[in-house]
């Protein structure tokens, strides 16, 4: 029997240790790459004009998303198709529709000032807990949703997992570069994201 701590507890150390990056990021990184983009931005009118007023499609994509997957889900049960699949279309399509609301409700009840509010507003940066309401941007809500749908193709296809990294990569550093999120933001978001998946394969798998 191992005395690890880690190697017992991984969650309680990966969340520690998310916690601590989260942290680090509001503290040293977010302001200063926040300001940095914008710079970048407004330097380009062209860049800058194109990412000023992206439609938020999230909702959206969540409810067409999860109608597909349930959809695809039924058809291969009544072929009788693989376990696999169906384990994951009934995973991805219960973590993804359960990820918006809960990333909905912590970004209320964190209340931290929008990234755009705060540069081009001037609105003071802090968190107003529980007054979030059309202003939170802690977590990431593009990162929770992508984030569950990829951690139900990582536990279900090991071998995708690389493809998992790079498409979140790409997504986090997307938001970043266009000021509509902190690096925090984002590092949260992932982790929320996985933790919904992780619970709701637990509870589907009956461990």
């Amino acid at each position: 029997m191992t005395n690890n701590h880690t190697h017992r507890h991984p969650l309680l150390a990966l969340t520690l240790g998310t916690m601590l990056t989260i942290l680090g990021s509001i503290r040293f990184l977010d302001e200063a790459v926040a300001v940095a983009v914008m710079r970048i931005l407004t330097s380009y009118r062209t860049l800058h004009s194109a990412t000023a007023n992206l439609p938020d499609t999230l909702l959206y994509l969540v409810c067409i998303g999860t109608i597909a997957m349930w959809l695809a889900y039924f058809f291969l049960a009544r072929r009788q198709d693989s376990g696999l699949h169906l384990r994951f279309l009934r995973l991805a399509a219960t973590a993804v529709p359960c990820s918006y609301p809960i990333k909905a409700f912590f970004q209320f009840a964190f209340g931290r000032t929008n990234t755009r509010l705060w540069l081009l507003k001037g609105m003071p940066l802090r968190f107003d807990w529980f007054h979030g309401s059309g202003i939170g941007c802690f977590p990431s809500g593009h990162m929770t949703v992508f984030a569950a749908f990829g951690a139900a193709v990582w536990y279900v296809y090991p071998p995708a997992r690389r493809f998992v990294v790079s498409g979140l990569a790409l997504l986090a550093a997307a938001l970043i570069v266009t000021d509509y999120h902190f690096l925090s933001d984002v590092i949260a978001g992932t982790y929320l994201g996985f933790l919904v998946t992780g619970i709701i394969s637990r509870f589907q798998s009956g461990k």
